[in-house]
C-alpha cells in the first residue's frame, strides 16, 4: 500500500481499491499482452481550449512547447472530440468510457455524480495503482452527494500554490503538486494522476496577453468572430493562459523524466471543451468539440506520428486499462487507442474510426427557466457536421438578453455563452454583425449540415439545400444508430430521464 500524507488519505485510498475491485468484477474479461513493468499514465487535461490552437497545429498566436514535446516525441492527433462540450458530461466520459448521455446526474453541469458508478482511477486503484490529482478533476459538480470519498478523479493534491499569485491565473502549482504526489508513493508502485488545468477558463485578465508579448494578427481570428481589435486581445489574453498551462507541463514533463519516469508513462494532453468564446464552448460545431491531443508514451510510440482517425474521450479509460493489463467494463462505449498508438503507420490507421459523435443537454443550469436545457446530438466526418436540435422553439444559449458583461458570468444575460468581451462586443453591435451574432445568440433549425472541407466555420447550413439531401438522410440515419446501439434515452423514447435530472437540479 503507497504511503499517505495528509493529502492522501488511507480511507480514500482503500475505498478506491473496494469501488475497484467490484468494478473489476463486473468487468468483461479480454486477451491483453502483459507487461513486466506496469506504465503509469499521466491524463493532462486543459479547461476551455479549443483545436487547432497550439503550435504544434501551427497556430501562430500561441507557442506551445511543452505541448509540441509530446507530439513531437509521440503521437498528434487531429481529430480528437469530446463525447459533450461542457465541463461534466466531458471529464465524466473520460472518467468512465461511456457516452455523456449514459452517465445520469453526470450527463450535465452542477449535479452529482451518480452513485455506484465506477471510473478507471477507481479500477486502476483496485489494481494497486497509486491514483491522485491536482487541480480541476471532475466538476462542477456534488460528488460526495453519492457516498464517495474523494472526487471521480481520486483524491486530490491541491496544496501547493504559486507565491506571488500570477494575476489573472489560478495559483495552484500543479507540477510542484504532482511532485508531491510522486514523492509519497511508493517508488516501485505504479501511478495514475491527473493534471487538471484551469487555464484557459475565464475569466482573463484584460490585456495580460499585450502585456506578454502575445498578439493576434488581422486573420488569425476564427471566421465565426469579428476581427476587430477587442477580439483580438480577447484572443491574446485566452492565448496567455495556455501559454501558462504549457509552462506547467513543461515542469511535469522534467519531473518525470528526472525520475527516470517518462518513457514508462502513457502521457495524455488534451482539453475538456472549446475555448470560451460566443459559437464556441456548449456547442457542437467544431471550434466547440474537437480538441487538441498528443499522446506519449516511450518506445511504445513510434516519433512524430500525425494521425487522422477519429477518437472520442471515450476512448481514454478503456486505453488506460488496457495499458495497464486490466479488463475493459462491459458498458464501456468507447474503443482503446491502444492499436492506433502501437501502429507505425501515420495517416488514417483504422478505417472504421471516420466519424465521431457528440452532443450536448445543458451547460449551464441557470439559462433557461427551471434548468430546462437545449438537447443536440451530432455526428462529424471528415467531410460534413450534421447536427440535431432537438428542441429548436428554445433558445440555444438561454433566454435572459443583457446586461452581458460581467453581469452575466455566471447566471445573466445568455448563460450559455460564458461571459467576456467579445460576447459583450458581439451583443451591442448585433446589428453591425448581425450575421455572426445571429450564429452566437439565435436560434437554430431542427438540422443543421455543413460541408466542413469548404465551411472548416460551419457558417453556411446546408440542410435545407435539396443537392445535400442524400447525404443529410445518409448521417441522420448512421446517428440514429449510433445513438440507439449505445443507449441514448432520448433515441429510445425516454428523453424523459435527462429532463428529469434537469428538474431536479434546477440551479
Amino acid at each position: 500500500m503507497p504511503r499517505f500524507g495528509d493529502t492522501l488519505i488511507r480511507r480514500d485510498f482503500l475505498a478506491g481499491l473496494a469501488l475497484g475491485a467490484a468494478a473489476l468484477a463486473s468487468a468483461r474479461c479480454r486477451s491483453i499482452r502483459p507487461s513486466k513493468k506496469r506504465p503509469n499514465i499521466l491524463f493532462c487535461i486543459t479547461d476551455d481550449q479549443s483545436y487547432p490552437h497550439a503550435s504544434a497545429y501551427g497556430c501562430r498566436f500561441v507557442k506551445t512547447p511543452a505541448f509540441d514535446r509530446v507530439a513531437r516525441e509521440g503521437v498528434l492527433f487531429h481529430n480528437a472530440f469530446v463525447s459533450a462540450p461542457s465541463c461534466c458530461p466531458s471529464r465524466a466520459s473520460v472518467l468512465t468510457g461511456q457516452d455523456f448521455y449514459r452517465l445520469k446526474e453526470a450527463s450535465m453541469n452542477h449535479t452529482v455524480w451518480p452513485s455506484g458508478m465506477a471510473t478507471y482511477m477507481d479500477l486502476l486503484a483496485g489494481a494497486a495503482y497509486t491514483i491522485g490529482f491536482t487541480g480541476k478533476g471532475w466538476g462542477p459538480g456534488n460528488w460526495q452527494a453519492s457516498g464517495r470519498s474523494t472526487n471521480p478523479a481520486g483524491p486530490a493534491f491541491n496544496e501547493k500554490r504559486l507565491s506571488p499569485p500570477q494575476k489573472g491565473l489560478s495559483d495552484i502549482d500543479y507540477a510542484a503538486n504532482f511532485q508531491a504526489f510522486l514523492d509519497q508513493k511508493l517508488p516501485d508502485a505504479p501511478f495514475s494522476f491527473w493534471v487538471g488545468f484551469l487555464e484557459p477558463h475565464r475569466g482573463f485578465d484584460p490585456g495580460i496577453g499585450d502585456a506578454n508579448g502575445i498578439a493576434v494578427a488581422p486573420g488569425q481570428v476564427p471566421a465565426f468572430l469579428p476581427d476587430v481589435s477587442e477580439v483580438r486581445r480577447d484572443l491574446a489574453d485566452y492565448a496567455f493562459e495556455i501559454e501558462q498551462a504549457d509552462r506547467q507541463l513543461g515542469r511535469i514533463l522534467d519531473i518525470l523524466e528526472r525520475r527516470g519516469e517518462l518513457d514508462n508513462t502513457l502521457v495524455v494532453v488534451t482539453a475538456d471543451n472549446g475555448m470560451a468564446f460566443p459559437g464556441a464552448k456548449a456547442t457542437l460545431y467544431d471550434a466547440g468539440t474537437r480538441m487538441p491531443l498528443a499522446v506519449r508514451w516511450g518506445k511504445r510510440i513510434r516519433r512524430g506520428r500525425i494521425v487522422w482517425d477519429f477518437v472520442c474521450f471515450t476512448d481514454f479509460a478503456p486505453t488506460f486499462l488496457e495499458a495497464a493489463g486490466l479488463p475493459i467494463p462491459a458498458e464501456t462505449t468507447g474503443k482503446s487507442l491502444i492499436p492506433i498508438l502501437e501502429s507505425r503507420r501515420s495517416g488514417q490507421i483504422d478505417l472504421a474510426r471516420d466519424h465521431a459523435v457528440f452532443g450536448l443537454e445543458r451547460h449551464f443550469p441557470g439559462a433557461r427557466p427551471d434548468g430546462a436545457g437545449y438537447p443536440m446530438r451530432a455526428i462529424r466526418t471528415s467531410e460534413y457536421l450534421y447536427i440535431r436540435n432537438l428542441k429548436p422553439e428554445s433558445s440555444p444559449v438561454g433566454d435572459r438578453p443583457g446586461p452581458v458583461w460581467p453581469a452575466d458570468d455566471p447566471v445573466g444575460g445568455y448563460g450559455d455563452i460564458d461571459g467576456g468581451p467579445t460576447k459583450t462586443f458581439m451583443w451591442e453591435r448585433r446589428d453591425q454583425y448581425a450575421d455572426l451574432s445571429e450564429r452566437a445568440f439565435g436560434r437554430r433549425p431542427a438540422e443543421e449540415l455543413y460541408d466542413v472541407g469548404r465551411d472548416p466555420d460551419q457558417l453556411h447550413n446546408l440542410a435545407a439545400n435539396p443537392e445535400f439531401a442524400r447525404i443529410k438522410t445518409s448521417l441522420a440515419g448512421k446517428l440514429d444508430a449510433y445513438l440507439k446501439r449505445t443507449g441514448d434515452p432520448r433515441a429510445l423514447d425516454r428523453g424523459w430521464e435527462l429532463d428529469a435530472v434537469m428538474k431536479r437540479f434546477p440551479e
